[in-house]
């Protein structure tokens, strides 16, 4: 049993360091990315462009997906098609099916996600609404996006799911139990999505990161380093892997991590609660209240 578990992991080691890129145009000419315009979002969008597939950019920003699409013509020179949505709205998923109708799409990638407060579940502001957009943004917009655009790829029986998770997701986590949750749902999601359609040319990959140093963690990490890569350097590492490994976490030290707490747990279930719950999380809510302090 270690052997074989030796083995998968050495071989998930070379795939993310060495194994060449698939050939991502070949499953069609157009990627659609949710959540592109910051952070793991945008270095899935810029790395499908550089390897020449062309980018639907979904955000609800329309400025930063203007920079993106300069960016992206400027460095890589490939087509763009930009589309404004929020998905905190029910409302927008006719028109977005109407704008990518005709579109020869071999890649989606579901990014985009939001976060709640770091609080005991009854603490959190505005709790009920900040639970449905919380649900809105992290799991509806997967499903739809799925239902939307899976079909094309089935028709022609070839296609790449790419569903952002987290690391959070295989373990409780006191004072963000529901977005963990929301995590966990796309961990069971794709999985079985990967079942159903293993069979009809469809590569269904979930990948679940630890920490990567965005804007969004910057003040929490001292910089950049392996256990905390930029986006670009995890995404180049996922990128290899998507039609070889179903689960990861995308990058070596991540990978290394989910063996870890996989492994807690299953041997000490409470013990992952403390140590990577509430240990991280009052760390980070202490980290909040201070700096609510000084201003």
């Amino acid at each position: 049993m270690e052997g074989v578990q030796l083995f998968h992991l050495i071989r998930r080691l070379y795939i993310h360091a060495f194994d060449p890129y698939p050939p991502f145009t070949s499953y069609g000419a157009w990627a659609v990315v949710t959540g592109c315009t910051d952070g793991i979002g945008l270095s899935y969008a810029k790395e499908l462009a550089r390897h020449g597939m062309k980018i639907v950019l979904i955000g609800r920003n329309m400025e930063k997906l203007q920079e993106v699409a300069r960016v992206i013509d400027k460095e890589f020179g490939v087509e763009t098609c930009i589309i404004q949505a929020d998905f905190t709205k029910l409302d927008i998923y006719d028109g977005m099916k109407e704008k990518l109708a005709g579109l020869d799409i071999g890649v989606l990638v579901n990014n985009v996600g939001i976060l709640t407060d770091f609080s005991p579940f009854l603490d959190v502001p505005e709790g009920e609404k900040a639970y449905q957009d919380l649900l809105l943004v992290n799991n509806l917009s997967m499903i739809r996006m799925t239902h939307m655009i899976l079909p094309g790829m089935v028709k022609k029986r070839k296609g790449i799911l790419i569903n952002v998770s987290s690391l959070i997701g295989i373990s409780p986590l006191p004072f963000l139990a529901t977005y963990a949750a929301t995590k966990a749902f796309a961990d069971s999601f794709s999985r079985s999505l990967a079942y159903e359609y293993k069979d009809k040319g469809i590569h269904v990959h979930l990948v679940g990161p630890g920490q990567v140093y965005t804007k969004m963690t910057h003040k929490l990490l001292d910089g950049p380093g392996f256990g905390a890569p930029t986006p670009d350097a995890f995404v180049r590492s996922d990128l290899r892997s998507i039609t070889k490994i179903q689960v990861t976490s995308g990058f070596w030290y991540h990978n290394l991590l989910r063996d870890f707490i996989s492994f807690l747990n299953y041997v000490a279930p409470t013990l992952t609660v403390h140590l990577l719950g509430w240990k991280l999380t009052s760390e980070l809510a202490k980290q909040r209240l201070a700096g609510s302090r000084k201003k």
